[in-house]
Parts: structure tokens; sequence; C-alpha cells
């Protein structure tokens, strides 16, 4: 089995594969690390194998990459969501051994979620210079393989050990609870209603008044709970809803109202049910 995750070693989407492993009890899988949260899924979906990506962050919102490939799928799509696992976030600053004030910086390197999520804390140190990383591990990979550039990077406790970096401080998250929604997808969906679940779908209507009021109307007069929803550009002005609501695919009046939402949609994909 293969789980694959945003990379390098080290990662948050590493933490949370190793989170999943645990929480599922997987059978020593092999960890695969991607390029980008986009390309996860993809090479998930190509390897009929398990896929882990965030979906939202506490502090500072969608991981909107994330949304927009989900919004794009058909139901031909190969996975589903089996599970979902939160992460404690919490970001350090690391730095090469040689670095031991935020004084001596010249830069900062993180995934722009990672900065969005400490923007309190670079302001205070007054640091202006910024580059994007892919990931946070790869942050702190960059800073460990070119310390002449004096280069931090925001990232966590287990990037620091991954990397042989220095932590300058730590907990720089500008909210203490600062949490990341992980969804683990599967090309197996064995979860079977227990009862206190959650779904996941995504849906495209005709751009006419009132169409997304009809199409979650079922769900209203079921009194079934709406926990998220999100509209997501489809290119060309064109516009895709993510949608997770309280309760099992299967469950009765879950079902029913998906039945008629399917017929004033012109698309809708179940991305799975799982235990909340």
């Amino acid at each position: 089995m293969k789980i694959h995750v945003l990379g390098p070693a080290g990662s948050y989407g590493h933490e949370a594969a190793l989170q999943a492993i645990h929480t599922l009890s997987l059978n020593e899988p092999e960890i695969v690390f991607e390029p980008t949260n986009a390309s996860v899924l993809p090479a998930a979906e190509r390897n009929e194998a398990i896929g882990i990506v965030p979906v939202e962050n506490s502090t500072f919102g969608d991981v909107v990459e994330v949304l927009g490939y989900l919004a794009k799928q058909s139901p031909s799509f190969l996975l589903r969501v089996i599970a979902q696992v939160e992460l404690s976030v919490r970001h350090c600053l690391l730095v090469p051994h040689e670095i031991t004030s935020v004084e001596q910086l010249a830069g900062l390197t993180s995934h722009p979620q990672a900065i969005g999520q400490c923007q309190d804390s670079i302001r205070r140190w007054g640091i202006t210079h910024i580059e994007p990383a892919t990931s946070t591990a790869a942050a702190a990979k960059h800073v460990t393989e070119n310390p002449d550039k004096k280069f931090g990077a925001l990232a966590s406790q287990f990037a620091a050990k991954e990397y042989n970096l220095t932590v300058l401080a730590e907990n720089v998250q500008s909210q203490s609870d600062n949490t990341t929604r992980f969804f683990v997808f599967s090309p197996m969906n064995l979860n079977a209603p227990t009862g206190n679940d959650k779904s996941v779908l995504t849906f495209r209507l005709q751009n006419e008044p009132a169409a997304l009021i009809e199409a979650i109307i079922p769900f209203a007069t079921r009194r079934i709970n709406i926990s998220a929803i999100h509209s997501v550009a489809l290119g060309a002005w064109r516009y895709g809803f993510y949608v997770e609501i309280e309760g099992h695919a299967e469950d009765g009046p879950v079902a029913k109202a998906l039945t008629l939402m399917r017929l004033c949609t012109e698309e809708l994909v179940v991305l799975g049910s799982f235990p909340k």
C-alpha cells in the first residue's frame, strides 16, 4: 500500500500521514512524497493508492488548490474520502545553526499557507523579504542546503529534526489553536453508516436565478445541516460548489435529498462519507 502526500519528508502532510496510519491501523504503507498539494490526488488516483491532502486551516481558511481540484472532478473520479485527520499546527522559525537572532536573517521562506498563518510574528520580526515554497518541509530543506543565504523557514519541530536546523522561535502562528484538516482519500470506500457521519460532495449549476437555493432546499426540508459550502472557480467565469453535510450518503434522509438534488444540478459528485 502507498500513501501519497505533499513532500518532502518533514511536511505537515507527512505528519498527517503518520497520524492516519495509526488511526486507521494501516499495515506499514510506503509514504510517497509529491511536489505540490495539487499533484497528490492525481498521483494517488493513477496508482490506485491513498492520498492525503489538506482542505482547510482554522486560521488561514481553505486550501484553494485542493478544493479547486475536487470541484472539477466527475463521478468517474476514482478516489473517495474515508477519514479526516485534524492536525495541530505549531509553526517554528527554523534557521541554520550559525544564526542566533532574527536580526541576522536576510529573509524568510515557507508555504503560502504557513506565511499567512504567521503574519503577526512576521510583522513583529520586521522581515519583508519572503519567498514562497511548495511546502514547509521544502522551505526547511532549502535553508539547510543554502546556509550562506541566511534565510529562515517557517516549519515544524518535525522538520527541524529532519533537516538538522535550529529552532529559533516556537509557536509563531497567529492563533494558538491553529489546526489543519486533512482528508484521507482511498480507491476503496468501505465506510458504512455509523449514525455520526459527515459527507463531502461537489456540484455544478446552471447560471440561473435561485439555482443554488433550489439545489440545497432538499437538505433544509430534511433538517440536514450543511457545515461548509464554498464556491470554486472552474474557469471561463464558471463556478462549482464544494459542500460538507452532516450524515452519511446512505442515510435515508440524506439519500433522498441527494436524489432530489441531482434533478436540479448539472453534475453532482459524492466524494465520500466518513465517521466524524
